[in-house]
């Protein structure tokens, strides 16, 4: 199942292998097993790409969820079993959390068994300032690379690694992409929000601007009908893949890096020693 989410995330089987770590051979051997196991192929092999199929849609929606139950079992197992230690405490952005964070949680368990991890939301900029501090130790953050940021990466205090860097899209219905009335955003402190207003309303001077609150409301207000968005291509390729969405020639010219950031003083040692193995992922453009 793992294996299966990170495979419809990463958008190839090849991605999928270097994330987890694992040779290609194995990850077509765990999505075979899963597909015989229900009964259903979950990806169409015919199609350049090997875009999810029907089946593969609908278990998405419920993959993520399985596995964060799994990891809470586990760690309920832990506690049980006397294993108390204290939480790494985790600030990550309302976006990294929709689509970033059950993946990044797994590497870190796979890694450190035993860890357990309070995560708190916030936008990027407090996130960012809060970590100087030690509290959280650790931030999943994106944004746009700017000048602005050379201050971070100088300051002896703290450590940053990239890890994936998304591709964004604008998205809607056939029919709302056709003559898009109204443009749909995140709530404000969001970098999605941001480059929404510097770049796509511009294209769109006559759009109506409907804010419903984070990118899973954008997605799904997509999906109604209610408009069109700007969202990260991860977060729909299997609606692009399936036709439920349409892409619009719409473009940013700019790609959102999502980065971990943490404090050298305060993170613990073998956490840091794993954030520092992390590698930047770059998705491919095929479902």
């Amino acid at each position: 199942m793992e294996t299966f989410a990170v495979t419809a995330r990463e958008g190839s089987m090849s991605g999928a292998a270097e994330r987890l770590g694992y040779a290609r051979s194995t990850v077509t051997g765990h999505i075979q097993s899963l597909e015989r196991s229900l009964g259903a192929r979950l990806f169409d092999r015919r199609s350049p790409g090997h875009p999810l199929t029907m089946s593969g849609v609908a278990l998405l929606e419920h993959a993520e969820n399985v596995l964060d139950s799994m990891e809470r079992a586990r760690v309920a197992v832990v506690e049980a079993e006397g294993g108390h230690k204290a939480p790494l405490r985790l600030g990550a952005t309302d976006s990294v959390c929709a689509y970033r964070l059950p993946i990044f949680l797994r590497m870190l368990s796979r890694f450190i068994p035993d860890l357990k991890v309070e995560v708190e939301t916030g936008p990027a900029t407090q996130l960012r300032q809060q970590v100087v501090g030690g509290r959280p130790e650790v931030v999943l953050v994106n944004g746009v690379w700017t000048e602005d940021d050379r201050g971070l990466s100088d300051s002896q205090l703290l450590a940053r690694q990239s890890l994936w860097e998304e591709e964004t899209v604008v998205v809607g219905t056939y029919e709302a992409a056709a003559s898009p009335q109204r443009v749909l955003v995140t709530g404000p402190d969001c970098v999605y929000r941001n480059l929404t207003e510097r770049e796509i309303l511009r294209q769109l001077p006559d759009a109506e601007v409907l804010q419903v609150g984070n990118l899973e409301g954008v997605k799904s207000a997509a999906l109604a009908g209610l408009g069109v968005g700007l969202l990260p291509l991860v977060a729909v390729k299997p609606w692009l893949s399936s036709g439920h969405l349409k892409e619009l020639p719409l473009y940013t010219g700019a790609k959102v890096i999502t980065e971990v950031v943490w404090n050298l003083r305060k993170c613990p040692t073998d956490v840091a020693l794993h954030l520092q193995r992390l590698r930047l992922s770059t998705p491919e453009r095929t479902a």
